[in-house]
């Protein structure tokens, strides 16, 4: 299959369109694994492009599926629908009409996107060539949607041999791709520790041991991990995010707990910094006379881009824009669920610039006041589009 250059003539009659589904999503935002109807409006397009829909996946998953007319290589390309529990700020015509709920991560752009594709392939199927596979998954934010779609055999019938999926950056200005070359984000877990000691009288500290000063020593102590257990050519990072215990003024609890992440961009550092925040919690318990608890959970793990797909998004996008707008990022430490479907399938994450100082959208993911450049929307569905066209047409391996 072969697209001239004039996908992004073909695109912009669209934009309107787009816009309407940005915001409708956008003012009726759902949480984790509670998409119904998000995934109703999705599923009703996609049935309108006259494509093969599978629903109920991972509970409000949704699968849009384009055969082609003769066989080939089938990709996928995947989008999360979940908003955040936060208050919308921003005085817009399209915020939040639910309290308490808002899509301040941008993943209603990312729905947005793909539907674009859909509505952008529905004409010219019988050119298709492969198959096309749209994921439209829910609970990225935590919840490990991802992991529950592969699981269910997402990436199967007709079986998915690439992946790609996008997600806006505040950080990148509208206009710019940004593309990870291997590792793109970290292995995101967390730990839950307990300083359990003896309460007592305030005025008597000598006759109960103490879990304060003991949690107080356990922090810097755990802070010191990274800079000087960990390769400082490796990358880690070790945050405490809560802090709870006692009752009073004047009383020494019995317990202490602590809640923290750990980041990581390998599996040895990730087991490394586990094994070191038990054995410093360890220490410090007996330094002080007191037991504890240590409770580990691993959450989402590395995500690794496959070298050869990230340089078929760089090629493609690089086509649409040119080069001097595709730029090479660094890792971040943040998280992300595709990598799920990375561990099965090669495939690239990659990134859509939407910052726009002039228009004040300068503010960071998961922010009350976090919006998009709107202009992100057609920019993002040519990228896809040419994306898809040059997997296709090359059939890499």
């Amino acid at each position: 299959m072969v697209i001239e250059n004039t996908i992004r003539e073909e695109i912009k009659p669209m934009k309107d369109w787009l816009l309407e589904i940005r915001r409708t999503i956008h003012q009726h935002p759902e949480l984790g694994f509670e998409e119904i109807e998000t995934s109703r409006l999705v599923s009703e397009w996609l049935e309108i492009f006259g494509y093969q829909v599978k629903k109920g996946l991972a509970k409000t998953g949704v699968v849009g599926i384009l055969e082609g007319k003769r066989p080939g290589k089938t990709i996928a390309i995947r989008a999360d629908m979940d908003a955040l529990p936060v208050d919308e700020a921003n005085q817009v015509t399209y915020a939040s009409k639910i309290k308490g709920k808002m899509h301040a991560c941008g993943h209603d752009a990312h729905v947005a996107i793909l539907l674009g594709v859909a509505k952008f392939f529905s004409s010219m199927k019988d050119q298709v060539e492969g198959n096309i596979k749209w994921i439209f998954q829910p609970a990225e934010e935590g919840g490990g949607g991802g992991k529950v779609m592969v699981e269910e055999g997402v990436l199967e019938n007709p079986k998915v041999d690439a992946i790609f999926g996008a997600h806006v950056d505040p950080f990148l200005p509208v206009g710019k791709i940004g593309i990870y070359e291997r590792e793109g984000l970290a292995a995101a877990d967390r730990f839950t520790i307990r300083m359990i000691g003896k309460g007592g009288h305030a005025a008597a500290p000598h006759a109960s041991k103490d879990p304060i000063i003991a949690a107080g020593h356990l922090i810097t102590q755990i802070h010191s991990i990274v800079g000087r257990d960990i390769n400082p050519l490796d990358s880690g990072v070790i945050s405490i995010g809560k802090i709870s215990g006692g009752t009073a003024f004047n009383v020494i609890p019995d317990e202490m707990e602590l809640l923290g992440t750990v980041r990581s961009l390998t599996s040895k550092v990730r087991e490394e910094l586990k094994a070191r925040i038990e054995q410093v919690t360890q220490g410090v318990a007996r330094s002080f006379g007191m037991d504890y608890r240590f409770d580990f959970e691993y959450g989402y793990p590395v995500l690794l881009n496959d070298l050869k797909m990230s340089k078929l998004v760089a090629d493609a996008c690089s086509k649409g824009i040119g080069e001097d707008s595709v730029e090479v990022l660094k890792p971040s430490m943040g998280g992300e669920d595709f990598a799920y479907y990375l561990q099965k399938v090669p495939g690239a994450f990659f990134r859509l610039g939407i910052r726009n100082e002039a228009k004040g959208i300068i503010h960071s993911y998961h922010s009350n006041l976090f919006n998009i450049d709107e202009e992100v929307l057609p920019l993002g569905v040519e990228m896809f589009v040419r994306i898809i066209d040059q997997y296709l047409d090359l059939k890499i391996i």
